[in-house]
């Protein structure tokens, strides 16, 4: 029988990061997740990092304090074994930064920036905005707007996109950027690391916000408008979302499906229904979305790739509240070896908890 797990047993509430991310470590001994003790205000509040067996549940240990909003919580997610990368509000300007676990070493950072979903190939990507061009001192090579990465190895940063070229993105595709363009989120690197992708906001596209991509080997460039949503990379070349549509004031929920795409927004396949926050499976067998869209339970569907009905719904809460005013989105995320769904569970309106299901029997 497949029931609902809690990582943690407190009266505290507990949350993961963003969708796609790593809350396991690379060999699956470990999970990290927050705490907080309340969720106001939803902005900014004082979170604690956790870390306890994967298997067991058990071992639980804090490994930091720090403050930040609900939506994603703290971005915890391990780089490997040992480290793992986490945002922090200093003095109300976001931060990230890299620790042991281990030694509660913080090995790199507080670097100001906008963190992104998770490392790959050795390199934690990041984007900077104008808010943080004056936070760096110590980083004299962060010195524009731009897309930047974090080797993990030695700490050395390297500008991968400049803004002037996320300008030129919008306007060579004949949008118009405005004054949130060069605030770029969900920064992700492909794979092998050899493109980049990031959410970018364009006067023409008020609801879904625009895409961008980049190939870091040959600097060509792709623009997607009115993007699907939520996206991840599926493998190196393409990438899966949410193919929402708006209409009468609302985006609708049973239209929405979890699809397959180029890097210039064509459609390669259906792999699941209805979705809103994503993830697939490392062998890509098995897609995962919830149902967060106000009104509705936000409960989470697994599918078969290429099968719009769900093969198991998970049921989660219809705590409105939590979910779009304090913004806990169950953000459901696969494990290693893909046979968990970790998410958010709110469970009253003051309350949420991390959670898993094992979902080996259907596998």
């Amino acid at each position: 029988m497949i029931t609902l797990q809690h990582i943690a047993e407190t009266e505290d509430s507990t949350m993961l990061g963003m969708n796609g991310g790593q809350p396991e470590s690379p060999d699956g001994k470990r999970l990290v997740y927050g705490r907080k003790k309340s969720l106001e205000p939803k902005g900014e509040n004082d979170t604690e990092l956790w870390i306890c067996d994967r298997d067991t549940l058990t071992g639980h240990r804090k490994v930091a304090d720090l403050r930040c909003g609900n939506h994603n919580g703290p971005s915890a997610t391990f780089v490997d074994n040992h480290r793992i990368v986490f945002r922090s509000s200093i003095d109300k300007v976001n931060s990230f930064s890299i620790l042991d676990v281990d030694t509660g070493e913080t090995v790199f950072g507080p670097i100001f920036g906008k963190e992104s979903h998770r490392a790959e190939n050795g390199k934690y990507p990041f984007s900077i905005s104008a808010e943080f061009l004056d936070k760096n001192p110590t980083h004299p090579e962060i010195d524009e707007c731009g897309i930047y990465t974090l080797d993990l190895s030695d700490g050395s940063i390297t500008k991968i996109v400049p803004g002037q070229v996320i300008l030129d993105i919008v306007k060579q595709a004949g949008y118009t950027p405005n004054a949130w363009t060069l605030s770029m989120s969900h920064v992700q690197l492909n794979p092998s690391a050899t493109r980049v992708m990031m959410r970018l906001s364009v006067e023409e596209c008020k609801v879904f916000g625009a895409q961008g991509c980049v190939d870091l080997t040959d600097g060509k460039t792709h623009f997607i408008a009115d993007k699907p949503v939520h996206q991840l990379w599926f493998d190196d070349d393409t990438f899966m979302a949410t193919r929402q549509y708006y209409n009468n004031g609302r985006i609708e929920m049973d239209t929405s499906r979890i699809q397959r795409f180029t890097v210039d927004g064509e459609v390669v396949e259906t792999l699941g229904g209805i979705g809103n926050h994503i993830d697939g499976s490392p062998d890509r067998k098995w897609f995962t979305g919830d149902r967060a869209y106000p009104g509705y339970p936000a409960d989470v569907l697994l599918y078969r790739r290429g099968e719009v009905e769900p093969a198991l719904l998970i049921g989660n809460s219809d705590c409105q509240h939590t979910i779009w005013q304090l913004q806990i989105h169950p953000n459901p995320t696969f494990s290693m070896d893909g046979k968990r769904i970790y998410f958010n569970h709110p469970v009253s309106d003051t309350k949420t908890e991390a959670v898993f299901v094992d979902i080996s029997e259907l596998l």
